[in-house]
């Protein structure tokens, strides 16, 4: 009788703690939708403001002030998808065996840029790369 009665006992403490516990993630997930619509309602405000002070304030013409919105926005895509690789899997760079000696140039110099490519990351190396293209073109 004590273990039926300790059993239902428990079982309704199990119960309890679990809908705490739904309870407690569904307000978490609330916090966390809210946290994320207030930024979105933040930046859709933003543009909508740069879009007007870029008629009202410069004068530019609302076709204009579209375009450089949404170059603006384009270029923000590029610098985020330019990111993404660093935030992906590092995968484990092995040596070169011995019986590959010939190939061993080639590794050194793929292991070189792999290197750079790390240090500077991919937003630096393509900054780099731009400025020496509008250098280079400068020259002509």
């Amino acid at each position: 009788m004590l273990r039926s009665a300790l059993a239902l006992l428990s079982s309704l403490q199990i119960g309890l703690r679990i809908r705490e516990s739904i309870e407690r993630s569904l307000r978490q997930a609330i916090v966390v939708a809210v946290a994320v619509v207030v930024p979105i309602a933040a930046a859709a405000f933003g543009l909508v403001a740069a879009y007007q002070a870029l008629i009202l304030s410069y004068g530019f013409t609302p076709v204009e002030a579209a375009g450089i919105v949404a170059a603006a926005l384009a270029l923000l895509g590029f610098l985020i998808l330019a990111t993404l690789p660093l935030f992906g899997r590092k995968q484990k760079v092995q040596a070169p065996g011995p019986m590959m000696a010939a190939n061993e140039g080639l590794g050194m110099i793929d292991q070189g840029i792999g290197k750079a490519m790390q240090q500077v990351g991919p937003v630096g190396l393509l900054s780099i790369a731009f400025i020496a293209g509008v250098l280079l073109s400068r020259r002509k």
